[in-house]
């Protein structure tokens, strides 16, 4: 396994190296969006290569604004910026023309033929793509030794599940941090005090920890 956080989902690069799309004959600035997709915990180099994978299916959305936006916040969420997750599910919902569809799984990283599997699933399930079956159930690691990039400086000691699905806290070094995930994104945030909202969730996701490890590991049990 990793040694440093990672999303699974993009453990092998799913989309080559682009350039930003120019959108601004839709009235869009697409810098800038790419700058909210870093601010919002997303990777801006993600962003790019899932909005140029969409736009080569889709020309139409360098000039039609409506379109460009749907492929924005697609390629925004799929790059990590979970805050955009529902906009972007509500989205998908409708993009059903065949350049839409070819759009909307090339920003995703996913086959056409599953874009529809991908949108119900994803409505009971956050963490699902579809190779997860090939991870054995590990969908991110979080944390991470600081001394090497990471967050933590000792290993997670005690981990509670929050009420937020995809939501979960952890006791690090006297301190406490919450994590929110999704297949495609994991903020994790320092806490000023333990949380308060504590539940159990029989969602079967569940966070594998270790005394001999930094990294918190989300592990999702597939059904029987």
């Amino acid at each position: 396994m990793n040694r440093v956080p990672v999303q699974l989902a993009n453990a092998q690069a799913p989309f080559p190296p682009a350039e930003l799309p120019d959108l601004s004959a839709a009235g869009l600035d697409s810098a800038l969006a790419s700058i909210s997709v870093r601010g919002a915990h997303g990777d801006p180099l993600l962003f790019a290569g899932a909005l140029a994978a969409g736009v080569a299916q889709d020309p139409a959305a360098v000039t039609v604004r409506d379109r460009a936006l749907d492929l924005v916040a697609v390629a925004a969420w799929r790059a990590g910026a979970l805050g955009l997750r529902a906009d972007a599910l509500d989205r998908l919902e409708h993009l059903d023309s065949p350049e839409q569809r070819l759009a909307a799984s090339a920003t995703l990283g996913v086959g056409v033929d599953v874009l529809d599997e991908f949108r119900r699933r994803q409505r009971a399930d956050r963490f699902w793509w579809p190779g997860r079956a090939d991870q054995r159930g590990y969908v991110l690691a979080v944390g991470g030794f600081r001394g090497i990039g990471g967050a933590w400086i000792r290993p997670p000691e005690r981990v509670e599940t929050l009420a937020d699905a995809g939501a979960f806290a952890f006791l690090v070094a006297g301190s406490w941090w919450r994590l929110d995930s999704d297949a495609w994104g994991a903020r994790l945030s320092a806490l000023s005090e333990a949380p308060s909202t504590v539940r159990s969730r029989d969602d079967g996701v569940s966070i594998v920890i270790g005394p001999d490890t930094h990294l918190a590991w989300v592990h999702v049990r597939e059904p029987a």
